[in-house]
């Protein structure tokens, strides 16, 4: 399923997320995003992102400067496509903020289910 932002999304605490991380207005970074949660949506093949428990970002690599402009509030995300809903690390997926902050995972980007303290976040059954 491929999942996109919502209503539902916080993405306020994406910004709040790239603001710890030091991520300018302008910028274009690769970085790792933890604890992204993906719940399907009722009646369609789509799912929508959570930010809501994202962890600390890690920036990997800066690829455009940026400015001291205040971040979007705005959010896009492009290229997430996962099996099932739970939650996931994102790693090396390509973050730009000129404009609404685009967070696109592409073929330089991988993704794992997040795991938790003990094991797993829940969402998954091993048999």
């Amino acid at each position: 399923m491929e999942a996109r932002v919502t209503s539902q999304s916080q993405p306020f605490r994406l910004v709040e997320r790239m603001e710890e991380a030091k991520i300018l207005h302008g910028q274009e970074v690769r970085a790792d995003l933890p604890n992204l949660r993906v719940t399907a949506l009722a009646g369609s093949g789509e799912g929508q992102a959570l930010f809501c428990h994202i962890g600390p970002i890690r920036v990997r690599e800066v690829l455009r400067r940026g400015d001291n402009q205040p971040l979007s509030t705005d959010v896009t995300l492009r290229g997430l496509e996962v099996p099932i809903s739970g939650t996931y690390d994102i790693f090396n997926a390509r973050v730009s903020s000129n404009g609404d902050i685009e967070l696109v995972v592409d073929d330089q980007t991988w993704l794992v289910p997040a795991v938790k303290e003990h094991g797993f976040d829940g969402s998954y059954t091993f048999s």
